[in-house]
């Protein structure tokens, strides 16, 4: 009982934590991308994206640079003498002197055509902004600002996506707004709903002419989800799914699908069904004889144009809790061959896994005590070493 409590503090607070927010289909290329290059996207932000310079990660609610070699990491401001140096500084506005700086609310990071479009903390209201970054740290502009939260963010064939709720005299609102990246005034409404005032718009993605997210409710995990997609060019939205508590992940030519039990049933054994679908077939049941990870009651949390990914469920007791010496990231290709065993041994009950670009897979975990001013650590993974064997993750440092 004690840990489906903390399952629910845990997600509740991870709403406060990061603003409260999804997974991301690869580009045709940087520049002329219809999206960022590579997945990033877990649950409730998108901290990481790539670009042809490096990679660049949301990190305290600054910009950090990465080298491609992850041997160089900077803020991304280009002043000297800059608050960011400081330590200790008590009044977090005050670090919006620094071009790089977006708020500890600091979601959702894209890369597009020469510059950084970034989610995080409103300098006027108590919501969240839309940020526009250079890459040399010389600028920082606001694009978007209604006061709202925003928990979905994506950049589409040059089309900004910005997903937010707000709350109004007698509602609570989702809406989906859209307008090109460099003229956020021509905006247009794709979607709104005041059916779900308890959930939030969560795994928002825009792939082949279609907006998919779920609504979910990060507070009371057995509240039933939604999975919807919206018609980037109608409006017309469908509804794909609607169990009780799921995990899609989405492809191109294939997807997969995870089902469970109410989280708050007790003994907390997380019945699980998993299905795999081709293009165009229908859903078929796997069993531990096609993934290992449906014997182990794994956690579907990614899909890549090669690899599908599971991770250990650290929250099960029956038959008997998972020691932490065996906690793991399984990645296998689409037909169930296991490509790679990853230790997250020390990561903690709660990490974000990240599909990454065709080279690399990320980790990210959260500060012991939750503190949205204290850093999550950034670890990559090299995809080259997939042979069916054991792959540690390294940790990426990250400079000033």
């Amino acid at each position: 009982m004690k840990k489906i409590v903390s399952a629910v503090i845990v997600l509740a607070f991870l709403c406060l934590l990061l603003g409260i927010g999804c997974h991301s289909g690869s580009g045709k290329g940087f520049g002329e991308s219809s999206e960022t290059a590579g997945d990033f996207v877990a649950f409730l932000s998108a901290p990481i994206t790539a670009s042809p310079e490096g990679y660049y990660i949301v990190q305290r609610g600054f910009v950090y640079y990465v080298s491609h070699d992850f041997q160089k990491s900077t803020i991304v401001c280009d002043k000297l003498e800059c608050i960011h140096n400081d330590e200790g500084v008590e009044n977090l506005w005050d670090y919006y002197e620094c071009n790089a700086y977006v708020g500890v609310g600091g979601t959702h990071i894209y890369y597009y055509k020469d510059a950084l479009y970034v989610t995080g903390s409103s300098m006027k209201t108590s919501g969240m902004s839309l940020y526009k970054l250079s890459l040399d740290g010389t600028e920082r502009t606001v694009l978007y600002d209604k006061g709202t939260e925003i928990n979905g963010f994506a950049i589409y064939e040059g089309m900004a996506y910005v997903g937010d709720k707000a709350w109004k005299a007698d509602s609570v609102v989702h809406t989906i707004r859209a307008f090109p990246a460099y003229h956020p005034e021509k905006e247009e409404i794709l979607y709104e709903t005041a059916e779900y005032p308890e959930h939030t718009i969560n795994q928002m993605k825009c792939m082949d002419g279609f907006c998919y997210f779920y609504l979910f409710d990060p507070a009371d995990t057995g509240r039933e989800s939604v999975y919807l997609k919206v018609d980037l060019e109608s409006g017309e939205t469908e509804k794909i799914h609607e169990p009780m508590t799921c995990r899609i992940e989405l492809g191109k030519d294939i997807s997969f699908l995870m089902e469970q039990k109410d989280i708050s049933y007790e003994p907390y054994d997380k019945e699980k069904k998993y299905y795999r679908a081709k293009k165009g077939e229908d859903w078929e049941r796997l069993t531990e004889e096609d993934f290992i990870s449906v014997g182990k009651k794994d956690n579907l949390r990614g899909l890549d144009k090669k690899y599908v990914y599971f991770m250990t469920d650290n929250w099960l007791e029956v038959p008997e809790p998972v020691p932490e010496d065996d906690y793991r990231v399984r990645v296998y290709e689409h037909d169930g061959t296991l490509a790679a065993e990853i230790p997250t041994r020390g990561f903690g009950s709660l990490y974000y896994l990240f599909p990454g670009t065709e080279k690399y897979m990320f980790l990210a975990t959260f500060p012991e005590d939750f503190n949205p001013n204290s850093p999550m650590t950034f670890y990559y993974v090299d995809k080259s070493q997939f042979h069916g064997g054991i792959v540690e993750p390294k940790r990426i440092e990250m400079g000033k």
